[in-house]
C-alpha cells in the first residue's frame, strides 16, 4: 500500500499518484525503499536531473529515456581539442578547393545497434558512412524538452527494413513537418534523424555538426537534410557549416538539402494526411493501379468513389496520397474538386536552398 504523501491546500491529488507511480516503477533499481525513491525523484526534479542519471543502474540508451530542462542529452562522447576560429571556418567553406579538402579529410562519430539490440560508439574517416544503414543509426543526441520552451519535440513512426516497427526523434515542429513532407515526396524505405555527427579539422582547431535527418530510399538514394529557418542562413556562422556538410555529402554521393518553413497551407495538408496514415489496411499499389486506370481526369470526390465510396473511399484516398502513392497539390486547399494524379503536382519549393 502507498502511503499518502502530504500536499498543499488546493494542490492536485493526480501530482501525489503520479510520483507514487513513479516511485514504485523505479523501486526494484533502489536498494533504499520506497522513501528514498520518493526522495530521489524528487531531488531529480529540483536539480533537473533525469532519473536515470541519478541511478547508474538505470542508465541506458533507449528510445523511451525520460528528458527534463531543456538539456539535451548526447550518447557520444565529447568532441575533442579546441573549437575552430569562426573566421577561419567561414574562410575555409567559401573557398571550393579549401572545401573539398576539409571535407575530404573529415571524420563522422556514430552510434549504432546491432541485431541483439547491442549499441555501440564508433569514429572513423568520413568514406565509412558509404556502408552505413540508417535502420541502425541511433540518435546521436536527444531533444529535451523544458518549460519555457519555443518549439515542441516528437516522435515520428517511420518507414523500416531491418526493424518491425521504428520511430524517431524530432527537434521541433519545423523538422516535424519537413519529415512529413519527406514520408510522402521521397517515400523512404529507411529514415534516422540526428544519425551522426561530422567533424572537421583545421589548422586552428575542429568543428562538428549534427544533420537533422538521413533517408534512404529504395533505388538506394541516401538524402542528408538540414532544417532551420530562413532567418538563421544570414548567420555566416551556419552558412559555412551547412557548406562544409553540402561538401561531405558530395564526397560520399549523396543528396544534401537544407530546408526552411514550408507555407502554412502545406503544413496544414501535411499534418492533416499524416493524421490518417494508418487509418486503414488496404493493398496501396491495387488501390492506386485503379485510380490511374481510369479514363480523364479524376478528383477527390471521383478518388473517394471509385475507393468504394462514403467515409471509406475517403480514409483509403488519404491512405493513399500519405504513402506517396498518388498526389494532390499539397501548397493549395484540399477541396473535392482537387485534381488526383500519379505524378507530384505544385509550384517551386521555395523552402529549398542551394549550398
Amino acid at each position: 500500500m502507498i502511503p499518502q504523501t502530504r500536499r498543499k491546500p488546493g494542490g492536485n491529488p493526480a501530482s501525489t499518484r503520479n510520483a507514487a507511480d513513479a516511485a514504485l516503477k523505479f523501486i526494484n533499481l533502489n536498494p533504499l525503499g520506497l522513501t528514498a525513491a520518493i526522495v530521489a525523484i524528487q531531488r531529480a526534479h529540483v536539480n533537473g536531473e533525469s532519473l536515470d542519471e541519478r541511478n547508474s543502474l538505470m542508465r541506458k540508451r533507449h528510445s523511451a529515456i525520460p528528458h527534463r530542462l531543456g538539456r539535451r542529452t548526447n550518447f557520444i562522447p565529447s568532441l575533442e581539442g579546441r573549437p575552430a576560429k569562426w573566421a577561419q571556418v567561414v574562410d575555409i567553406a567559401g573557398d571550393a578547393t579549401q572545401r573539398a579538402s576539409v571535407a575530404a579529410a573529415a571524420t563522422a562519430t556514430l552510434l549504432t545497434i546491432d541485431a541483439v539490440g547491442t549499441a555501440s560508439v564508433a569514429t572513423g574517416d568520413v568514406g565509412s558512412l558509404r556502408s552505413m544503414v540508417p535502420d541502425r543509426l541511433l540518435p546521436v543526441r536527444r531533444p529535451a524538452s523544458h518549460k519555457g520552451m519555443t518549439n515542441y519535440i516528437s516522435r515520428v513512426v517511420v518507414p523500416t527494413e531491418a526493424q518491425e516497427t521504428r520511430a524517431v526523434w524530432c527537434e521541433s515542429f519545423n523538422e516535424l513537418t519537413h519529415l512529413r513532407d519527406l514520408l510522402i515526396t521521397s517515400q523512404p524505405t529507411q529514415v534516422a534523424t540526428q544519425p551522426f555527427r561530422l567533424e572537421w579539422a583545421m589548422t586552428s582547431g575542429v568543428r562538428a555538426h549534427v544533420p537533422d535527418l538521413l533517408l534512404r530510399d529504395a533505388d538506394q538514394r541516401v538524402i542528408l537534410i538540414d532544417v532551420t529557418t530562413r532567418n538563421k542562413l544570414d548567420d555566416p556562422r551556419l552558412r559555412a557549416v551547412l557548406q562544409l556538410t553540402a561538401a561531405t555529402a558530395e564526397r560520399l554521393g549523396w543528396e544534401y538539402q537544407v530546408r526552411t518553413e514550408l507555407p502554412p497551407q502545406r503544413v496544414r495538408n501535411l499534418n492533416f494526411l499524416h493524421a490518417g496514415r494508418n487509418d486503414t489496411d488496404q493493398d496501396r499499389l491495387g488501390a492506386a493501379r485503379i485510380l490511374r486506370q481510369q479514363a480523364g481526369s479524376i478528383d477527390v470526390q471521383r478518388a473517394s468513389e471509385v475507393l468504394g465510396g462514403g467515409p471509406r473511399g475517403f480514409v483509403r484516398l488519404w491512405d493513399l496520397i500519405a504513402h506517396g502513392h498518388v498526389h494532390i497539390n499539397l501548397d493549395g486547399q484540399i477541396d473535392l474538386d482537387s485534381p488526383v494524379t500519379s505524378q507530384l503536382t505544385g509550384g517551386g519549393a521555395p523552402w529549398l536552398h542551394a549550398m
